[in-house]
């Protein structure tokens, strides 16, 4: 092991603060449960609107910055191809921002919202099937991957561009500040963006494991009263695939991945789809389509200021403090891979496949999980409050021909779909972690596999103490923090476009895969 590249003041306080959440948890799991939703009350209720203006904020920037010359700068020389085919380009960023999630709350989060609706709507009504069916795709759709562009254009043009050897987030910001107490403040910013990739890979992990755990247990029939070693067998599964993509390396390990990972999703998406009220799906998907576009300034500014539905607290600013926490390395991970784009077609590029991705797997998945609570045939609803979401899952589930079977292909699904996550982030933690790497070069393994296995121990823990509320908390605490950095990233981005010439090549389109 090299530990001479080590960047110790950011690696040493960033293992330390990870290890003083994780020791509390499994020594005093009561309290540590407390303490959670003590966090997640505070968060919500005080500054759920500075994530909401943020969001709003976030929209300003990314017109600004993909108009005109700006727009067309590209990462890299003016004459430089993309290092990737639009089709890896476009998985690797799809697979790695949503993970597991996106399965499992495809299914389920329609049906919390037609239990518990949006804007005081009667509970199971047609108003409330409608806005259930919309409001995951809302959640997430533009306004969720807007969250990810300013370190994208922050940290894409410092490594590309500026040609700096580092690959971390406080580097992108230091045009944002002055120089007075610049390193201290580096530093600072680098242990942020590090609970915050925590906080929201251990979010994702907290939220597949169980899932695929009971799925397990009910295919191979394994008796009760092994729950605990199932998770913990689950969790060594994806450390095991995780360390196969790492020794790979990032262009046949984790961009392989991430192509299996896109067309499994899709066979996925098409028995669901097939097998169940197909036309019924369509209609419920331009019916949602109409409400997003009718409704889209109300969504992103309803704060529900004269009620105590918490709603939005648990939901939206939930999902907004989630996405903010994911944003270091996303921002930090899509900016690796995509060097020869241009700021416009990486921006709106990622938004719209990204929340493309997300519309078609709540379109099918939560589409089916409605039809099969409306029509009757599975009281989804009861089961999920009074069981839990793993029975839920179940029984939807349940209700596919050879469920047994596509329940292995769900969980292999879901293994490979978390594998490029955590890959994508233990990439970004060991990068930030590292004194001098090149764009083109990868920090250690050995450091990479070490925060995979914090990673899991701290999601085993919060498994253990609070279910969802618990890996919702995380979320909002690590982002809080961070909404402060990603202000300083948009003044970066406008200091150094101001700065450096801006360097164009052919005007791009999307990307097409």
């Amino acid at each position: 092991m090299d530990f001479k590249n080590i960047e110790h003041r950011v690696f040493l306080p960033s293992v330390g603060v990870l290890l003083c959440v994780i020791i509390p948890i499994y020594l005093w799991p009561t309290q540590s449960e407390e303490l959670i939703n003590a966090a997640f009350s505070f968060c919500t209720h005080e500054f759920g609107w500075l994530y909401m203006l943020t969001c709003i904020a976030w929209f300003a920037f990314i017109v600004w910055v993909s108009m005109g010359k700006r727009g067309e700068t590209l990462f890299g020389s003016p004459d430089e191809k993309p290092e990737y085919g639009n089709f890896a380009w476009i998985s690797m960023l799809f697979t790695s921002g949503v993970g597991t999630s996106i399965i499992i709350l495809g299914f389920l989060e329609p049906i919390y919202y037609v239990t518990t609706p949006p804007f005081h709507l009667e509970p199971f009504s047609r108003e409330s099937y409608e806005f259930a069916h919309m409001y995951g795709q809302f959640h997430w759709g533009l306004s969720a991957w807007a969250f990810y562009s300013p370190a994208i254009v922050a940290v894409g043009h410092t490594i590309f561009n500026r040609k700096k050897n580092v690959l971390c987030l406080s580097s992108a910001c230091e045009p944002g500040f002055s120089h007075s107490g610049r390193g201290v403040v580096k530093h600072l910013i680098d242990v942020l963006v590090a609970f915050g990739i925590i906080g929201s890979i251990s979010t994702s992990l907290g939220l597949g494991t169980p899932v695929i755990g009971a799925i397990g247990e009910y295919v191979f029939s394994i008796p009760p009263g092994y729950d605990q070693i199932i998770k913990i067998i689950v969790l060594l599964i994806w450390m095991c695939l995780f360390s196969a993509s790492l020794f790979q390396g990032l262009d046949k390990g984790l961009k392989r991945f991430s192509s299996i990972n896109v067309w499994m999703a899709l066979a996925f998406m098409v028995l669901i789809f097939l097998y169940g009220p197909s036309v019924q799906m369509i209609k419920m998907e331009i019916n949602s389509l109409g409400l997003y576009m009718q409704n889209f300034v109300r969504l992103n500014t309803w704060m529900d200021p004269f009620a105590s539905s918490e709603f939005v607290e648990n939901w939206t600013i939930f999902y907004w403090g989630w996405w903010i926490a994911f944003m270091p390395m996303m921002g930090l991970f899509v900016a690796r891979i995509s060097r020869g784009r241009s700021i416009r077609s990486v921006v709106w590029g990622q938004m719209f496949w990204g929340s493309l991705g997300c519309a078609f797997s709540f379109a099918v998945f939560g589409g089916y999980a409605l039809y099969l609570q409306q029509s009757g045939q599975v009281d989804v609803s009861s089961i999920l409050h009074g069981s839990g979401q793993t029975s839920a899952m179940l029984a939807i589930l349940k209700t596919l021909p050879f469920h047994r079977v596509v329940m292995l292909f769900l969980c292999l699904l879901c293994f490979i779909y978390l594998t490029t996550t955590i890959d994508s982030c233990a990439y970004v933690l060991a990068s930030i972690t590292t004194r001098k790497l090149a764009a083109n070069e990868q920090p250690a393994r050995w450091n990479r596999i070490l925060w995979g296995g914090l990673f899991c121990l701290l999601s085993f823990g919060l498994m253990q103490i609070g279910g969802l509320k618990a890996v919702q908390t995380l979320s909002i605490v690590t982002g809080l923090p961070l909404v402060a950095v990603v202000f300083i990233l948009i003044r970066s981005v406008s200091v150094m476009l101001k700065q450096d010439k801006p360097r164009g090549g052919k005007r791009e389109r999307l990307p097409a895969p």
